[in-house]
């Protein structure tokens, strides 16, 4: 048995470019241009059109693909029908996580990021809706709370560890199975119409409203983008690897998605979303041009550089519960823990220092 690694181990070159920017803070240019505080017109509708509304529009398209998985499913409960709508709510789940560093505006309005994938789902609460005698519905569902809906709601009537796929379906086939299609229909079509919402808000042709100047943009940009990559690092991998367990103990229960397996495919998909956004949305070009100096320029380059590198990267192989539950480590989980928390440090110390970005209230801390 291996025992994980720290981060600080086995940099690769761009990590290090990175690391040299963020420890020599003369390395950036003080007198950066001051942010203009009126609106760039041309940026903010590449940011939107190019960045964020692709994301939204494959999430909406996913999302229908899950329901009408869903009713197949329940129409004819068998194996195969159970992978395709297992594969229905993966492709889903990405497509969620895609967006993990777009969440303000039309994705918290209302909690609808909560109403889409709270986590961890309310075991109890559901329970007591697959005791129902009668058909569950969509308003029944809505009145039992975030806990009993949404995505992660659906992996734990989807996925068992403790059970194989038949028995699962079995379990579909049972007396009671009639209650939990009607369940499973039932969130699916919620999550359904709560994706909707959310994506007529961001293709809407006034969406670009959404942003009321250059520095308001920077700020929501640069600051969720360092909240999610924080969320990787803590709460998706150092955390679950117990790597500040002063036992050393890992937590497999900490894995998000650990039903599943989709562990790490999140991570990766939380990566490529920033990337969809920061590059082909234009705003690392647009940080390169408002903020001139060898300093951005440099540190843009290594922060799309390590972006493009780290959504080829390939993935730790293995059940991600069971790899973490035993502590075996791996040259890829290693460089997935080096290059995002490289990424994170990058994102604090260079691009919001260099962008004159207001961090602001983080998430992750909570109330």
């Amino acid at each position: 048995m291996i025992r994980f690694r720290w981060q600080g181990q086995g940099f690769s070159a761009n990590c290090w470019l990175l690391a040299l920017c963020l420890v020599n803070p003369s390395f950036a240019d003080s007198t950066a241009t001051l942010i203009s505080t009126t609106k760039d017109e041309v940026f903010i509708q590449q940011l939107v059109t190019k960045g964020i509304q692709p994301l939204y529009r494959d999430l909406e398209q996913a999302s229908l693909q899950l329901t009408q998985a869903s009713a197949e499913f329940c129409k004819e409960v068998s194996s195969d029908n159970l992978t395709k709508l297992r594969e229905a709510w993966g492709t889903t789940l990405l497509a969620w996580q895609r967006t993990d560093s777009l969440l303000f505006g039309p994705a918290v309005a209302e909690q609808l990021d909560f109403q889409i994938n709270f986590t961890s789902p309310k075991k109890q609460v559901i329970k007591g809706l697959l005791a129902s005698e009668q058909p569950l519905t969509t308003e029944a569902v809505a009145a039992a709370g975030v806990g009993a809906q949404g995505l992660s709601s659906l992996e734990y009537v989807l996925f068992e560890r403790t059970q194989t796929p038949e028995q699962l379906v079995a379990s579909f086939d049972e007396a009671a199975g009639k209650i939990r299609c009607s369940y499973l229909q039932a969130v699916s079509s919620l999550l359904e119409q709560n994706i909707k919402k959310l994506t007529t808000a961001w293709t809407k042709p006034d969406a670009v409203n959404f942003f009321t100047n250059n520095q308001e943009a920077v700020d929501l940009l640069i600051g969720k983008a360092y909240q999610s990559l924080e969320r990787i690092n803590l709460k998706k991998l150092t955390q679950p690897l117990g790597l500040l367990d002063a036992n050393k103990l890992s937590h497999p229960y900490d894995l998000e998605a650990w039903r599943s397996g989709y562990s790490f495919k999140i991570i990766k998909a939380n990566i490529e979303g920033l990337q969809h956004v920061f590059v082909e949305g234009g705003f690392l070009a647009w940080i390169d041009k408002n903020f001139p100096s060898e300093a951005t320029k440099t540190a843009v380059a290594a922060f799309e550089k390590q972006l493009n590198e780290l959504v080829q990267i390939k993935l730790p192989e293995g059940d991600p519960f069971t790899l973490v539950e035993q502590q075996y480590t791996s040259t890829e989980l290693n460089e997935l823990l080096q290059r995002t928390y490289g990424l994170e440090m990058g994102v604090k110390r260079q691009l919001a220092v260099l962008a004159k970005a207001q961090l602001g209230f983080n998430d992750n801390d909570g109330d």
